[in-house]
């Protein structure tokens, strides 16, 4: 028997009408599963590596996550959440035990590529999981954890291997790893199925229902993986924005090496202390998060809600007005970066430059959660598409800096190249001030972003040069309805 219903999920087995605790517990295992594994660097010295060898680990893992999250998101469309989740934790405690137990350096190397290729998967599908169980409101909070997580590993990651790393041998601390991703691995594989699409049809099954399938794999695949290069190659915005994000998230992979090279050239501190540094620019994250959720977005609704109503509902603010946060963003990473190049010398107490990574920290989380909103109010219909081809080129940055970094600071040495890092840091601000100002003119020109409508009068005390986008209005060509949530919980139309 072949059919195509079209029923809705009802009661139980609705991920929407679970109860918050039930929503929340599955969350907080998903949460763990991409954990940082804040691995240190004994194993330069246990396998007597060069440090370039040793720096290397950290390259391919990040080279790997580039792949990971592509392949993931199209398999969890076909065979559900939880298969690609326990598969991609499985894999990782397997690979994460192959870690601990390397005899050596080239199959330490092999490992941690594959762990990041295999566990990395994890991140394309946080955000289907919200979407899955929590509306656009309450997903505020979990989207602030996850961007903690997210732009926080990394800087948080070294602190806990700075406190252990003098007495606990590194080993340990993979074997501990693995023993934790072997327990999320384990509740992963008990938690319920979260995709309404994957729910349907196993419903459909035990009826004797045959699904007609709602989109060609192949045709899945085509689009996963060349629609993000096509936007990239053919959307300015992308391009410039996105090289930019690349930047800002790659430095923070390159301060992950020049940090400990610069305070053990200047003040002498062991690599242990050096690893508390990283406290800094990890507080950065927070105070970023709480900018952007307790002044920038409450802004942004308000806003939305005063274009809404005084034009009747007529128009729908611009992608523009995501910008600001950007523009701050802009601001704050080259602060961080021209205090830090200034104040890093002998004869400045070692905590001013420290506190320098604080605003560093703030730009990199703000630039996070803006831009990528503003993709999504952007580009629709094709905002994974672009957001995936972000995460791509930053992977590449973040993959390369960790190598660069020490080797930088030796030719240029410590000021050059901290103000080489400060001055291209500044060019997101003008990119920012030409988006804002000519953003509607870039959109006039691009296939795929959403259109402004002309011949609806602006509403009244909006704001003079405002661009508005008509609710339910044609747009672009390939452009055929808003985007019913956001990055951050916001949702992009009513």
């Amino acid at each position: 028997m072949s059919a195509e219903p079209s029923y809705v999920l009802s009661g139980e087995h609705d991920p929407h009408q679970w109860s918050k605790w039930r929503r929340w517990m599955i969350i907080f295992v998903v949460w763990n599963s991409i954990a940082p594994s804040g691995i240190q660097k004994q194993i330069q010295d246990d396998f007597h590596a060069a440090e370039s060898i040793a720096t290397l680990g950290v390259g391919l893992y990040n080279f790997a996550t580039i792949f990971g999250p592509l392949i993931a998101g199209p398999l969890s469309e076909v065979c559900g959440r939880r298969p690609v989740y326990v598969t991609s934790m499985v894999g990782f405690t397997i690979l994460s035990l192959c870690t601990a137990l390397s005899p050596s350096m080239d199959i330490l190397l092999g490992s941690r590529a594959l762990a990041g290729l295999i566990g990395s998967g994890v991140f394309s599908l946080y955000g289907g999981s919200l979407s899955d169980m929590f509306n656009p409101r309450e997903r505020a909070p979990l989207v602030a954890l996850f961007t903690i997580m997210l732009q926080g590993a990394p800087t948080f990651g070294p602190v806990p291997a700075s406190i252990f790393g003098g007495f606990v041998p590194w080993r340990w601390l993979m074997g501990f790893i693995t023993v934790w991703a072997a327990i999320i691995a384990g509740l992963l594989a008990i938690l319920p199925e979260t995709e309404p699409t994957a729910i349907q049809k196993r419903f459909a099954k035990q009826q004797g229902i045959t699904l007609k399938p709602t989109r060609d794999i192949s045709n899945m695949w085509r689009d996963t993986l060349l629609t993000p290069i096509t936007m990239l190659r053919h959307e300015p915005i992308v391009t410039w924005t996105t090289l930019y994000h690349a930047f800002v998230y790659g430095l923070l992979f390159l301060l992950l090496e020049a940090y400990p090279h610069v305070y053990a050239s200047l003040y002498g501190m062991s690599r242990q202390e050096t690893g508390l540094v990283f406290l800094a620019p990890w507080t950065g994250n927070l105070i970023g998060v709480l900018i952007y959720f307790v002044f920038l977005k409450p802004q942004f609704r308000a806003r939305r809600n005063q274009v809404f109503f005084q034009s009747s509902g007529k128009r729908e603010i611009s992608p523009e007005e995501r910008l600001p946060g950007v523009l701050f963003a802009s601001i704050f990473t080259p602060i961080g970066m021209f205090w830090f190049a200034l104040t890093a010398r002998p004869d400045v107490p070692r905590l001013l430059p420290i506190l320098s990574g604080i605003p560093v920290g703030i730009g990199m989380t703000l630039m996070q959660l803006s831009l990528l909103n503003y993709y999504i109010d952007l580009y629709p219909t094709r905002s994974a598409s672009v957001v995936a081809a972000n995460c791509a080129v930053r992977n590449i940055t973040a993959a390369v800096f960790p190598s660069i970094a020490v080797p930088l600071y030796r030719t240029l040495g410590i000021w050059n190249a901290s103000m080489l890092l400060a001055c291209v840091s500044c060019f997101g601000f003008p990119t920012g001030v030409v988006l804002l100002a000519y953003g509607k003119r870039l959109r006039a020109q691009s296939r795929w972003a959403v259109q402004d409508v002309n011949g609806v009068p602006e509403p009244e005390g909006v704001g003079a040069g405002a661009n508005y986008v008509h609710v339910g209005a044609p747009f672009a060509p390939l452009l055929g309805r808003y985007a019913v949530q956001g990055y951050g919980g916001t949702a992009t139309s009513s």
